[in-house]
């Protein structure tokens, strides 16, 4: 099999197959005639391997160990596990500090002297900080939205108690210019019942 097919099969440019080559992760025959590379059905497989463990960051070197049998692959992927585990928690740290940064609105001469010392002395602990008043954010959030539920509809019962009262007993004891005045009251109660909770949520 020609570098070309194998090329096609594996998605894997001939760049890169010799680059694996003179890495010693593949070693494929030479045609004794011509001298080309010819490669088999045992090499490609190994190829998709290693595309997948490259695809998962696993450097070329640990990847010529496993071959070797100088390492087992699932000690590799543990350890690298733990290694994108504390690149999660880089990343996040540095997604805090960018909102926080963010939005502050400030130009790049502008940012606090004393900010940048609190980073610089101890960024996971700063960086904690700030997670834990997102937290509390969420909280206040959640309370704010389960007082804002209560209070809907708490208003909601009022007010169908209202159109009850209106429809089941004011019509048979209100004279037509009453009834109107009582259901305007019921709508302008509903209309600034709905502005309170609206500009409460604003605010």
């Amino acid at each position: 099999m020609k570098i070309k097919e194998v090329e096609n099969q594996t998605g894997i440019t001939s760049h890169n197959i010799r680059f694996y080559e003179k890495e010693h992760l593949i070693f494929p025959q030479r045609n004794p005639m011509n001298g080309y590379r010819e490669y088999t059905d045992a090499d490609v497989k190994l190829l998709n391997r290693i595309k997948l463990l490259r695809i998962l960051d696993i450097s070329v070197s640990e990847i010529r160990e496993c071959i070797q049998g100088r390492k087992n692959l699932s000690d590799v992927l543990r350890i690298h596990m733990d290694d994108l585990k504390t690149e999660e928690q880089r990343i996040r740290q540095n997604q805090l500090l960018c909102e926080q940064l963010a939005g502050l609105e400030l130009d790049i001469n502008e940012v606090p002297d004393n900010l940048l010392k609190q980073i610089f002395h101890n960024k996971e602990a700063y960086c904690r900080q700030l997670e834990q008043l997102k937290k509390q954010d969420r909280i206040k959030s959640l309370i704010f939205l389960s007082r804002q539920s209560i209070c809907i509809l708490g208003w909601l019962f009022v007010m169908i108690l209202c159109l009850y009262f209106y429809f089941e007993l004011f019509t048979a004891y209100m004279t037509l210019p009453f009834q109107l005045i009582a259901l305007s009251m019921i709508i302008v109660v509903f209309v600034c019942m709905i502005r309170i909770i609206y500009y409460n949520e604003k605010a």
